[in-house]
């Protein structure tokens, strides 16, 4: 057999092989599609090394950060989009993108608990991944052994000085926190004007969570409103290794807000990428996703406690029920007002 010939064979039968497996030579080679995930979840890189070795037709590319600055990185991109997908706690960013048409419709229906149903938009623009309750307020028994429990308790002038919060600028979970202030209370207007007595009374604004937490370890503050999820890891951290003087403990301050955490896809990347987009939800909503929230190691990664929307899925060991009364604050009412009130937070309450 002439050489020319054997390999033009060899050529054919590997066309062939390919072909039972329902490839061709191009395909069997190419590289995986890669698509950017913007995420402010803790165990969002667990489940994206999952998804990536489940497959090899799309490579998700982790893009991690708190929630304020990858929605700012969003809004500087413009018209050149670069992400693909968006996971952060909170939903009213992810109703303010719907709203705007940001968002591509999820291609099937998440088989969701009842909690799940509650807190999924009607139209399926995104998907409710899990929720948490924001604001616990997380303080120190050993030095507040009567803390306040009511928005009102708070101005008091025996805690003057002693209670800390996060940025919404920065920390995502706190601006559904304070959405919840202004629904709980009425109106926008009248949760400005809790704020602004909340600052008067001595308020110490950080970051995010663990500036917050710490700020109390340290005895800057007795009590920090944070995100239930770091204020139990502060529990369970504690318990496990006591330290004089510091006790921490947890009291829900007014009726608190049930926050989900939303998984959404840019409508307007090439459609190959929202299929690949669309393979990563399923999966993050799957038996297999859904395992990562109940074996990873929550004193690890806290953000593994949170209440499950899939049904089926077993919670984390140290999850505890939740509150008897809370709050779900509409993200379509909500979300829009974001950088408005953002804005307004910083002007007057985070500036000294």
């Amino acid at each position: 057999m002439r050489p020319n010939s054997f390999k033009k064979n060899v050529a054919i039968a590997a066309s062939l092989i390919f072909a039972s497996l329902g490839l061709s030579a191009q395909a069997a080679h190419a590289a995986p599609l890669s698509i950017n995930l913007y995420e402010a979840i803790g165990y969002a890189p667990d489940e994206i090394k999952a998804f990536n070795v489940s497959q090899t037709q799309y490579q998700i590319v982790d893009v991690g950060g708190s929630t304020g600055p990858l929605l700012a990185k969003v809004a500087a991109e413009g018209t050149n989009p670069q992400w693909g997908l968006f996971w952060a706690d909170g939903d009213t960013w992810a109703a303010a993108a719907d709203t705007d048409g940001q968002l591509a419709t999820l291609s099937f229906k998440p088989a969701y608990s009842q909690l799940g149903k509650r807190l999924a938009p009607k139209n399926n623009s995104y998907a409710i991944t899990g929720s948490t309750v924001m604001v616990a307020g997380l303080y120190n028994a050993a030095k507040l052994p009567n803390p306040p429990a009511t928005l009102n308790a708070l101005l008091r002038s025996q805690y003057k000085g002693q209670i800390g919060m996060n940025d919404p600028n920065i920390s995502g979970p706190t601006y559904p926190f304070i959405a919840g202030i202004m629904n709980q209370l009425g109106s926008e207007d009248a949760g400005k004007s809790y704020l602004l007595s909340l600052k008067k009374n001595g308020l110490a604004v950080n970051d995010r969570n663990g500036p917050t937490v710490h700020a109390l370890e340290i005895g800057q503050i007795n009590m920090g409103l944070v995100q239930n999820t770091a204020a139990l890891a502060e529990i369970i951290k504690f318990t496990a290794n006591p330290v004089k003087g510091y006790t921490p403990k947890i009291v829900y301050p007014g009726r608190p807000t049930l926050m989900p955490s939303s998984l959404a896809i840019d409508s307007k990347r090439p459609a190959a990428e929202i299929a690949g987009a669309q393979a990563f939800v399923k999966f993050v909503l799957s038996q297999a996703g859904q395992s990562i929230l109940s074996t990873d190691d929550a004193t690890q990664n806290s953000d593994v406690l949170c209440y499950p929307s899939i049904k089926g899925t077993t919670p984390n060991k140290y999850l505890p029920a939740l509150p008897v009364a809370y709050q779900i604050v509409n993200p379509y009412v909500w979300g829009p007002l974001q950088s408005e009130i953002d804005a307004w937070f910083t002007a007057n309450i985070r500036t000294k």
